[in-house]
């Protein structure tokens, strides 16, 4: 299920681009827990598929990261 769960994941990042989502957000939209949400979306950073943009309160929010020039 890991590759389903990033691409769904991913997909949501996808869906709202540019705007950017915290994890409570992706993880309730792509109907997952808070915890797999969490996992997902770092495993994605590491991948250089969403980026880190900024905290709002105790949120972190993360967007998709488009690769610049093309």
């Amino acid at each position: 299920m890991t590759e389903e769960t990033k691409a769904k994941i991913l997909k949501v990042f996808e869906d709202a681009y540019p705007q950017d989502l915290s994890i409570a957000e992706v993880s309730r939209k792509a109907q997952f827990s808070e915890v797999t949400g969490s996992t997902y979306v770092r495993i994605l950073e590491a991948e250089k598929k969403v980026e880190f943009t900024r905290v709002v309160g105790r949120a972190k929010m993360f967007r998709l990261l488009k690769e610049k020039g093309g």
